[in-house]
């Protein structure tokens, strides 16, 4: 297929959409290598760098749901063979006991930095032909697409 990338107003939203579908596609394959190695999927590892990267005290279940965009019942699931693994734990507020935090394990701050490491590298070889700013373009845009809801009116036009 070819596109005219040098006139993107000549792009239709079918193009545009089939383009971010095989980017999307081909990163998920460059991590999902790398993270086969280490036995982990893609939303335990998002889980357990946010949590990671969290605040010290750790993290409510509902705070990593909004950040990772998933539902509570999503992360149960995912923290299940996390602390199961050690990878995670959960601490059990003194104040009230129905409050759990999410908290990393020193095996689990390992093996993030240890996959945040490979992913890196297997990501940088897989764009190192493209300038830095078209990448820094690229997840400028990204960034605030992550943060923009489709409000009712604008899902409802459709």
């Amino acid at each position: 297929m070819e596109i005219d990338l040098d006139d993107a107003s000549s792009i239709t939203m079918y193009q545009a959409c089939l383009l971010h579908s095989r980017a999307d596609r081909a990163l998920r394959l460059v991590v999902s290598k790398k993270l086969d190695q280490f036995n982990v999927t893609l939303m335990e590892w998002l889980l357990m760098g946010t949590v990671k990267n969290g605040p010290k005290e750790g993290m409510t279940m509902s705070a990593v749901a909004a950040t990772l965009d998933v539902t509570l019942p999503q992360v149960t699931a995912l923290i299940t063979n996390l602390t199961k693994h050690k990878l995670l734990k959960q601490k059990i507020s003194r104040q009230d006991r129905r409050s759990r935090r999410l908290v990393s394990t020193n095996a689990g701050n390992k093996l993030v930095e240890n996959i945040e490491q490979e992913v890196d590298q297997a990501m940088r070889d897989w764009v190192n032909d493209i300038p830095s700013d078209q990448l820094q373009t690229y997840i400028k845009t990204i960034a605030v697409l992550a943060e923009r809801k489709p409000s009712d009116d604008n899902v409802n036009k459709m």
